[in-house]
């Protein structure tokens, strides 16, 4: 059945629950009559929230005063408790950077032995699945969607909720590819067995069989609406907007990705994965922010309750919207005021999370939902971006000075270094703009046409890879044309790649940023006295380890966004701003970026002129009529 059933329903309920008032029933819409697994008998009619649940629905409130009380109690609690800074580095620049983020920025710390980078998507399907295994208080979920083929993982999920009645399971899904009828992945690990025809229809069974335990909440984005919503075809929906951010909680472990539930994330689609093995302040404050955005999302339920609805067809699902006084396309001023105010609120906790000596990681969520208004990510990356220009800046003044005067300590002698990759290189025209003016060597990594997850699709959706070809196109002749294009000349400047690796998609995405290689010599590594051959080898070689160790990143950006204009106008994302001092931490962030080079090769203008690169007629039109804001 076409998912439009499901939204003409959604709109007339909607339109009888706005037009109410403020007791009126929550709108209510029918899901497409398919239930691919026979479900149990329900306990009882209506999911119902524990009082802890109800009162982080209450932790935040829309009001303007809320928000101002709240950003006063943040400056009263950062100024009078000293927040213990973290010290990634001992650039000036960077320590600054630290210090500004966590005036703006709910802040949190860890060791670096208890932070884990996952290198590939087995080891991240693997990974969820032993968390999920072991969960004993609570499950959180957050992805685009899980793909109908994932039985493995439902059925893990069903078996901890069986095995520990404690146990409470949350989703946060987007509600147009959740609802999209759709067929699984050939790379489908159980190809032969019938599948839902939805994500909504996979996890009916658990909203039925465990109401009180198990809530699905779908998040709708509030853009498309009006006669947009009515003529825009279902395929293309997610044009307007989507629930694009990335969180995965047990007990008190968190995985951050840019990865969703999918086979082909499981299997052959690269991304980056971190795990935070025990930081159960990290997962409560990912517990509060998917309750507050359930304030504007629909709830997945087996039935329409007869309480909200007594004259409501049979149906063997529904979608309740929560609130009658929040009009479903008309949240954005309420979910402003509200994020903000909850933002706010963790920020002033800050210096009671910075207590513990040991901590050398320190890490930012920033939330950017361009639709609501919420811009913290483009906030936080432009101050970044600051930092590096800084780092250069430091770096002049201090080799200006009189060399008798400079510390034997090693410096960062040339600023930083910085490492930028996204599988959909369509970069937001102030990140372009940061990057050409910088003065950092910056190395750019793109998916190539093939490693493109719609490469080979049909109707629009073919023309997609060939609008990231022309982007990318004129990202290359903008730095050209700046004389920032990197050439093994001069070695210097921005140094363009393209990921490709055979049957494999690319969706990684995110920075690091290094200290830049020293050629300084300080007098501790090569000494005037060396006169044996074996030595001066030995010398020779810690100074190269130690160098490589040195120039390991030390700042990481990492999460859900694309980096793109869509990331930063269309869609809800999470990502945190990492930096750390672990060697530990380094040595595997410095791994993660030899690893996407391995498969990476040089881009020049030859690349563009190739025949099989020539970008067609139609894909320029669209580009030129704006599609580009929705790649």
């Amino acid at each position: 059945m076409s998912r439009s059933i499901l939204r003409d329903s959604l709109l007339r309920a909607t339109s009888n629950s706005v037009a109410g008032s403020s007791g009126s029933s929550p709108a209510l819409a029918q899901l497409p009559r398919y239930i691919c697994i026979p479900p149990s008998r329900a306990r009882s009619k209506c999911p119902r929230q524990s009082q802890s649940q109800r009162q982080d629905r209450q932790y935040v409130t829309a009001s303007s005063s809320s928000a101002a009380s709240t950003s006063a109690a943040a400056s009263v609690s950062t100024s009078g408790e000293s927040l213990r800074r973290p010290q990634p580095h001992q650039h000036p620049a960077f320590e600054a950077l630290s210090t500004e983020l966590s005036l703006s920025q709910p802040c949190f710390g860890a060791r670096g032995d208890e932070v884990e980078l996952l290198s590939s998507p087995q080891m991240f399907y693997a990974r969820l699945l032993e968390m999920i295994r072991r969960a004993r208080r609570r499950v959180l979920i957050s992805s685009l969607y899980i793909g109908v083929e994932e039985g493995e993982l439902v059925e893990a999920i069903r078996q901890a909720i069986i095995s520990n009645p404690q146990l409470r399971v949350t989703f946060i899904l987007d509600y147009h590819r959740s609802t999209r009828l759709s067929r699984p992945s050939s790379s489908s690990s159980t190809p032969d067995l019938p599948f839902p025809p939805s994500t909504a229809h996979m996890l009916l069974p658990l909203v039925e069989a465990y109401p009180d335990r198990c809530e699905v909440w779908l998040y709708r984005s509030p853009k498309l609406r009006g006669l947009m919503e009515k003529i825009v075809p279902e395929r293309y929906d997610e044009g307007w907007g989507t629930w694009h951010g990335k969180w995965y909680g047990v007990d008190d472990e968190v995985l951050i990705s840019g990865a969703n539930l999918a086979s082909s994330y499981f299997t052959n689609r690269q991304d980056r994965y971190i795990h935070f093995k025990q930081n159960p302040s990290l997962l409560s404050y990912l517990t509060s922010l998917t309750r507050l955005f359930t304030q504007y999302s629909y709830l997945l339920h087996h039935s329409p309750p007869a309480h909200i609805s007594p004259t409501a067809p049979p149906s063997t699902a529904s979608l309740i919207w929560p609130s009658a006084s929040i009009h479903p396309r008309r949240f954005s001023t309420h979910a402003l005021a509200t994020l903000t105010a909850f933002q706010n609120s963790w920020k002033a906790s800050n210096a009671n999370r910075s207590r513990r000596v040991d901590i050398d990681t320190w890490f930012w969520p920033v939330i950017q939902s361009g639709v609501l208004g919420i811009k913290e990510e483009e906030k936080t990356l432009v101050k970044v971006w600051n930092a590096v220009r800084r780092s250069f800046e430091h770096e002049q003044s201090e080799n200006s000075k009189d060399r008798s005067q400079v510390s034997e300590k090693k410096q960062i002698q040339n600023g930083v270094k910085v490492d930028l990759t996204s599988g959909y290189f369509g970069l937001y025209k102030e990140y372009k703009k940061q990057v050409l003016d910088s003065p950092a060597n910056v190395d750019v990594i793109a998916a190539s046409p093939k490693a493109n997850g719609f490469y080979g699709s049909k109707g629009f959706s073919r023309l997609i890879p060939e609008g990231y070809t022309l982007l990318e196109s004129r990202f290359y002749r903008d730095a050209v044309r700046r004389g920032r294009e990197w050439t093994e000349e001069k070695a210097a400047g921005i140094r363009l790649k393209e990921w490709e690796k055979s049957g494999w998609t690319y969706h990684s995405k995110g920075i690091w940023i290094s200290p830049a290689r020293s050629d300084a010599v300080t007098s501790d590594k090569i000494t005037a006295s060396s006169t044996s051959l074996s030595a001066s080898a030995s010398a020779s070689a810690n100074a190269n380890n130690s160098s490589r160790a040195d120039t390991n990143p030390f700042v990481t950006f990492i999460g859900s966004s694309n980096l793109s204009t869509r990331s930063l106008n269309l869609d809800t994302e999470l990502s945190l701003l990492l930096m750390t001092s672990s060697p530990t931490l380094r040595k595997s962030l410095a791994h993660e970026v030899r690893t996407i080079n391995k498969d990476s090769k040089d881009v020049n203008e030859g690349t563009f002129r190739a025949e099989d690169r020539k970008v067609s007629l139609l894909a320029r039109i669209l580009v030129a009529l704006g599609v580009e804001g929705m790649l």
